[in-house]
């Protein structure tokens, strides 16, 4: 999942809710729609309705009247499917788009993870798995901090927050230990990505390299 793949996401969530809130519409314009025709026939068929004592140019009136608010409600519905179609067309878009940006995601050579705010793991890549020496359902939901030393957890703490208020780093150098290998000295590049609707998720999206001890990348 890369920024593109999240702000996606973000997208596929507000194109939801406005089909959600289109199809209301259009609901609600058939149902007026659909009142307002059947209250024309009460009154034009009704023979003791009071109408029936007005002179035929005031009925005319009458029904022309009608006639035209229940052809403006019809327009009006006409609109909303229109628009209700344009929206579907563009979640299928956006998650055609998804779906690619998080398969170069998994395939990506570099060791890619999204954690959310805190250093709680979202997502990660087949790279990152092999360079933790941990499966995905071993990483997903697990904290990041487990792979930080002990002695270290607060100061990386400490060091998240500031990344988060700053919006990201570019060479965060950190010892990272893992379960079935020696402790690895990674250079970490995190980029605070910003959700695009109301009441969406901040989420860090983390590029990870191993170095050499003299501070080299392992692959330069």
């Amino acid at each position: 999942m890369s920024y593109d793949a999240l702000a996606c996401s973000s997208s596929k969530v507000a194109v939801k809710d406005n089909l959600i809130g289109t199809d209301g519409l259009i609901t609600t314009f058939a149902q007026q729609r659909q009142t307002l025709l059947k209250r024309t026939g009460d009154i034009l068929c009704d023979e003791s309705s009071p109408v029936r004592q007005f002179d035929n140019d005031r009925a005319a009136k009458l029904s022309a009247v009608l006639v035209s608010s229940l052809e403006e409600l019809k327009v009006a519905e006409e609109e909303l499917v229109e628009r209700t179609e344009a929206l579907a067309d563009l979640r299928d878009e956006l998650e055609q788009r998804v779906r690619g940006a998080h398969q170069l995601f998994e395939l990506a050579p570099a060791c890619l993870l999204v954690t959310d705010i805190y250093g709680t793991i979202v997502d990660v890549n087949r790279a990152c798995q092999q360079l933790l020496k941990r499966d995905h359902a071993g990483l997903e939901r697990q904290p990041i901090t487990r792979f930080i030393p002990t002695d270290g957890r607060r100061n990386f703490r400490e060091e998240l927050s500031r990344v988060v208020m700053n919006d990201g780093v570019n060479d965060w150098r950190l010892q990272l230990v893992r379960p079935t290998a020696g402790p690895l000295t990674v250079s970490a590049s995190v980029r605070l990505v910003k959700p695009l609707a109301a009441g969406g998720l901040q989420r860090l999206f983390w590029s990870i390299r191993a170095l050499e001890p003299d501070g080299a990348a392992l692959d330069a």
